[in-house]
Parts: C-alpha cells; sequence; structure tokens
C-alpha cells in the first residue's frame, strides 16, 4: 500500500508528469492479490472465504493492512474473531459462524496460535495450527515465511541456491557478513567503520542498537558482543544513491527498494513499482539512518517488462460469492461509534442553542429560572472518579464541558467515537473517515486552557459546537452514502437512535417535575416558555408547532417525544428503527425467536397504549369546562416520575439484549501488551 499510495500522493500533486511517460499502472495490484488469494483455495469447492488477520490496530502497520483489505474487499480480522471448531476455521459475525479457506497472515509466527507457540498470545488463533496440518485452511505468509527476512541468509545465499537448487547464483547478493561466526565477527570488528551494522530482525533487537551507533565505536562494539548472532555487517561502499532537493539545493540520499510479488505456482508476478526509501541523515555506523521518507519508483511499458507484470484471470461476468459478512467485534465497534457521536452530536447542540436562547430569546429572570434545567439536560455521566462538576450555566462551564480532557465533555465523547472508527476504518468509506479527521483536527488544534477569557471561551466554544453540529450529521450522511448498508453500519445506525432514544428519556426525566406540576391559569406562560426552551434543546421546537399549532403544553409534550411516529428524535420512532435493523440483521431462520427485535416489540406497544392525561394535571381557565381525564379521581400526577423512570429502564434493557444477543460474546477478557509484527 506504500508503493501504491506514492503513486497517488505524486499524481494529485504534479499530474502533468504522468501525461507523456507511459508507466506502468499499479491500480489493479489489490486484485491481483486478491486472485492469488482464491487460487490458494482451489481445492474448495465453491467461492472461498478469504480474511486479513491482523494484529489490530496497535499495529505499526495497521493503516496498510486496512488500505489492502479495503481494495481487495476482504474483512480485517483479528484473532478473537476466529475460531477453530471441528478441525475448521470459522469467523465469528452477528449473523453466526462462517467457514474460512483462505487466511492472508500479518501475525508474527510466535503469536500465531498459544497452542503450539507462545501461550499467552492473545493475538492468534488457538488451533490454528492444527487447522493447516488438516488442510482445511490455507495459510498465506505461512508458519516459517519469515525465515526469509532473516538478514542473515545474505550470508550464506550463494551456498543455499548450489545446494538446493544445483545452480549458480544469477545476480550477486549483499556482501554480508554475520556476526554470529567469531571469524566473521572478528574481521568486521577490526575496521568496523567501513561496515554498516544491520539487525537482522527488527523483533529480536531494541533500540540500544541504534543508540550505541550513534555515540561511538566502542558502545557499538559492547553491543555487537553481547548479542552477535542479533547482527550483520555490510560494507559502507554497497548501496544506492538519489538526488533529492533539500532547501533548493540539489543532494544525495542514501535509498533502498523493496519490490513485492505474488507467487504463481512456480513463478512470481512481480508488480510494476517498489517502495523506494529514502534516507535523509546517514550514519556510517548504522543502517543507513533513523527515519525515512520515500518515493515512487515507475516501471515504464514496453516489451522488455510485458512478460513479469502480473495479469488478471478472465473470470465469469457472475460468481456465486458470499456476502462480506461482518464480525461481532466490528458490528461493536460501530454500534459505539454511533452511541458516541450521537452523545458528542447532542451536547453540542444543547451547548449552541443555549447560547442562542440566552442572547436572543430570554430574559435576565428567565434564563436565571431555567439554568437548572439546562443542566440537568446533560447525558448522566458514567461512573468515573475525579469528574468534575459539569454545567451549562455559563460561558466558562460551556467552554470546559467542550474542550475539557475528562470523561463527559464534547471532545472526550468523540473521541471514544474516533477510537472505535480508528479500529474499523477498513470498513469506512474514505469520504466518510475524511468528515471524521476533519472534525478531529479541529479538536487538535484548540487545547484546554484554565486560565482562558471569557470572550475567547465563547468564541472557542461556538466555533467548536458549531463544527460538531455541523461535521457529525455529514458523516452520517457521508457514511449513508457511499458505504455498503451492511451488518457493521446497520449496527451504527442502531447505536445512533438507541442513543438518541436514551437521550430523549433521560431528557424528558430530568422535568417531570415541572410536567407533572398541576399548572394554574396564571402560570401557564411560565410554563410554555420553559416547555418551549425544553423542545427548542431537543431540536423538536419546530415539529411540535408543526403537529400541534399550540402552545407548548405537559400532554402533547409527553406524546411528541414519546409516541408520535415521526418525529426524529422520539423514543418510538427510534425503536421502530432499532428493531427494523435488527432484523436485517439476523438469518431468517431466527426471526421469529430473537430476543432483542422481540423485546422492542413488546415496548413499543406498551408505549403506545399510555395515556399521558392520566399522570399529568392540565391548567384549566376559569371559563373552559375540565376534561374528564385530568379530574383528580383519574390524574395520578404524583406517578409521572416513577413511570419515566421505569420507561428508561426498559430502554436500557434493550441495549443489554444488544449487546448479549449480539456484540458481548466478542469482548477480549484482558488486555495486554505484546509486540506486533512491524514490517519492514
Amino acid at each position: 500500500s506504500y508503493m501504491m499510495q506514492n503513486r497517488r500522493a505524486l499524481a494529485r500533486v504534479v499530474p502533468e508528469i504522468f501525461e507523456d511517460t507511459p508507466v506502468q499502472s499499479l491500480a489493479e495490484t489489490p486484485l491481483t492479490i486478491m486472485e492469488r488469494l482464491r487460487e490458494t483455495a482451489a481445492e474448495f469447492a465453491g467461492e472461498p472465504t478469504v480474511v486479513l488477520l491482523s494484529p489490530g490496530a496497535g499495529s505499526a502497520v495497521s493503516s496498510e493492512q486496512s488500505f489492502l483489505a479495503r481494495r481487495m474487499g476482504i474483512p480485517v480480522v483479528q484473532g478473537g474473531d476466529l475460531l477453530v471448531l471441528d478441525d475448521c476455521i470459522y469467523l465469528k459475525t452477528v449473523r453466526g459462524l462462517e467457514r474460512v479457506e483462505v487466511i492472508y497472515n500479518r501475525v508474527a509466527d510466535v503469536w500465531l496460535d498459544p497452542l503450539v507457540f507462545r501461550s499467552d498470545s492473545y493475538l492468534g488463533v488457538p488451533g490454528l495450527v492444527h487447522c493447516l496440518r488438516k488442510g482445511t485452511v490455507a495459510l498465506v505468509n505461512a508458519v516459517g515465511s519469515q525465515l526469509a527476512d532473516d538478514r542473515s541468509l545474505l550470508a550464506f545465499a550463494p551456498q543455499i541456491i548450489r545446494h538446493y537448487l544445483n545452480e549458480a547464483p544469477i545476480l550477486p547478493t549483499v556482501p554480508t557478513f554475520w556476526l554470529g561466526d567469531i571469524d566473521q565477527r572478528e574481521l568486521v570488528l577490526e575496521n568496523l567503520a567501513a561496515y554498516r551494522i544491520r539487525p537482522i530482525s527488527r523483533e529480536n533487537t531494541s533500540g540500544s542498537w541504534e543508540r550505541a551507533a550513534v555515540r561511538d565505536d566502542e558502545a557499538l562494539r559492547a553491543e555487537i558482543r553481547k548479542n552477535p548472532r542479533h547482527f550483520v555487517a555490510q560494507p559502507q561502499v554497497e548501496g544506492a544513491a538519489t538526488i533529492c532537493f533539500a532547501d533548493g539545493q540539489q543532494v544525495e540520499h542514501a535509498q533502498d527498494h523493496i519490490l513485492f510479488a505474488a507467487r504463481r505456482g512456480e513463478d512470481f508476478d512481480v508488480f510494476p513499482g517498489a517502495l523506494t526509501r529514502v534516507y535523509s541523515r546517514t550514519d556510517p555506523r548504522g543502517e543507513f539512518g533513523f527515519g525515512w521518507t520515500s518515493k515512487d519508483s515507475w516501471v515504464l511499458r514496453d516489451e522488455s517488462t510485458a512478460p513479469y507484470l502480473p495479469t488478471l484471470p478472465a473470470r465469469a461476468s457472475y460468481v456465486d460469492t458470499v456476502s462480506r459478512q461482518v464480525t461481532s467485534r466490528v458490528a461493536e465497534s460501530f454500534y459505539w461509534m454511533g452511541r458516541y457521536l450521537e452523545r458528542a452530536h447532542h451536547q453540542a447542540s444543547l451547548i449552541q442553542v443555549v447560547e442562542t436562547l440566552e442572547t436572543e430569546e430570554l430574559n435576565t429572570a428567565e434564563r436565571k429560572s431555567y439554568r437548572p434545567m439546562w443542566n440537568r439536560l446533560l447525558p448522566p455521566l458514567e461512573k468515573s472518579a475525579g469528574t468534575s462538576r459539569r454545567s451549562i450555566a455559563n460561558r466558562i462551564d460551556r467552554y470546559r464541558l467542550v474542550l475539557l480532557p475528562e470523561p463527559g465533555s464534547v471532545v472526550s465523547t468523540f473521541l471514544r467515537a474516533m477510537y472505535n472508527a480508528e479500529s474499523v476504518q477498513d470498513s469506512l468509506s474514505p469520504e466518510a473517515w475524511a468528515t471524521l479527521s476533519e472534525l478531529r483536527s479541529r479538536f487538535q488544534r484548540i487545547r484546554f486552557r484554565p486560565e482562558v477569557q471569557e470572550t475567547e471561551a465563547m468564541r472557542i466554544t461556538r466555533r467548536l459546537a458549531e463544527a460538531a453540529t455541523q461535521l457529525i450529521p455529514q458523516f452520517f450522511a457521508t457514511a449513508g452514502n457511499t458505504m455498503l448498508a451492511d451488518d457493521g453500519w446497520r449496527f451504527c445506525e442502531i447505536g445512533q437512535a438507541l442513543e438518541r432514544a436514551i437521550i430523549t428519556n433521560n431528557s424528558v426525566l430530568s422535568i417531570s417535575k415541572s410536567l407533572s406540576a398541576k399548572a394554574s391559569a396564571e402560570s401557564a406562560h411560565a410554563s410554555e416558555i420553559e416547555l418551549s426552551a425544553f423542545l427548542r434543546l431537543l431540536g423538536s421546537r419546530d415539529a411540535y408547532r408543526r403537529i400541534f399549532q399550540m402552545r407548548a403544553e405537559p400532554i402533547p409534550v409527553l406524546e411528541l417525544l414519546w409516541q408520535h411516529p415521526e418525529v426524529p428524535r422520539s423514543v418510538l420512532r427510534c425503536l421502530t428503527k432499532c428493531g427494523a435493523l435488527l432484523r436485517e440483521s439476523l438469518a431468517p431462520e431466527l426471526l421469529e425467536k430473537a430476543s432483542a427485535p422481540i423485546a422492542i416489540d413488546a415496548f413499543i406497544l406498551q408505549l403506545k397504549r399510555i395515556d399521558w392525561r392520566a399522570f399529568v394535571g392540565a391548567a384549566q381557565d376559569e371559563d373552559q369546562p375540565k376534561l374528564a381525564a385530568s379530574s383528580p379521581a383519574q390524574t395520578r400526577t404524583d406517578e409521572l416520575e416513577p413511570m419515566l423512570q421505569s420507561l428508561l429502564s426498559s430502554t436500557l434493557e434493550i441495549h443489554t439484549l444488544i449487546a448479549d444477543s449480539f456484540l458481548n460474546h466478542q469482548a477480549r477478557i484482558a488486555q495486554v501488551s505484546q509486540p506486533m509484527l512491524r514490517g519492514f
């Protein structure tokens, strides 16, 4: 993917240089890899299921893996996504288990199977090696293939070729001395300045040899003698240079090339490009230098290169391919991404509306009366030690609510969403990811400052709240238009809808005393202002006016937010959407007995039967006849809050059912720190 991304970057910056130059395209590289992966499973009947096994988001090359998987159209999986059953590998999906025939492996051998290698590994799949022995799965980058990355083999390459192939080497290798051999080690140590010291593998060394190489020869000698078998030496005169420009001046820097090829039977298809690494600082003792940039490498189209380039076989116009399944881990990340994004959007919207109400609609006395109600609308915090008191009452409080780096702030909630988004980046479209990246960059450009002035705090708060309220809906719209409507995206929408229902629950519960109070005609005006402000904070005031065409009163407000089928924030609409999306993610044979959709249907039926007039005391004018349902014998105003609390508990129970049915069986028991396969 580095090779391909370099080409894309150069084509965007200076596209004109490609107009008259016959450069071989790299666009079909992922498809070529995919075809080779399919060919390894030729003995399996039907279209094979192919996955990319990754160490996870903590890997240094996770972005490369995500890019390749997205271009090939295969899922990125981790060890916990796979299990062994009846000598076969299966993928855990929200629809059940799916057989896997081909694994494109990017996990180091030592972590690949805890039953065979490291027993403390959480990165691999227990029983994978057993399945390899049984021949029920094909593993590309198979066990032992890391040996090809061992630089000490270069010292023995001519002998290996002669022994196994009975041939002389066609191309000479770079002169290499393995320092595990005492004679070669002493030869190198006698004239250390003439050699470049390189580790045989990144996994077998720490950064101590790099630090020793920078200091002096004696420190480097001591490091070599400590672990001589982990190092090789190559002459300084070997290697290539390339022309670069630094501050407008032409200079030369060391470079190397990594070529990529895919095996096809006894032959190899070599891709028409390379990862060319350029080292801006060359250290005579170490491995070229520390840190590198890269260049685009060209292969020109002509008759000499054609026989060696990969070709895609013609496939039938229709192949009975299996649909791309979504693992429960991926669905869980999407689910929480939807919930956290909706929560961050709600908080940012509250801040925006409060700013408007204070400056445009409410007078000083009304602001003082309604500030406590505004604070109660903030989403309840998860239990967390050390969390400051949250408030939305003044400008400094709102500034803290946006930027303070602790649970409950807009930035913290959004970063939780980003953490989940990063773990499923291969499943997100580039356009949707760009929207989230833009919002993250805006938060990163502005840091929280405890002693900020009120005027500046107001300006920053408004700018960031506006960005969140614009870009989060933009993400959902962009993703909905550019991504597959598969189980992953469905669970993002489920999380968004359920979080919105929970927010509505909590919001109505927070003003239950105001709703159930027996209002007099004299207090009707104050009640109308409070409920109108409440609807405005929930983004539902215009919807209320269009539906009821009257002032804000408790019973219509409750009907709007709980039972109306067309209001985006109503609990009924949100849960109806959740139920419909869950049914789309269920196998047909499970529709009749799935607990979560059944519970949602039962709860929706309960909502539709509630008569709010039995719980709310209505305001009455003297010349207006009393409603029968509002009579003291039938109105139970003291039961409204317990009723709302019960409805909130039922809504939260839906989350538990969704998690237990689709998500929790993928939960990782413990997080461990383990080395990742670094690459290169």
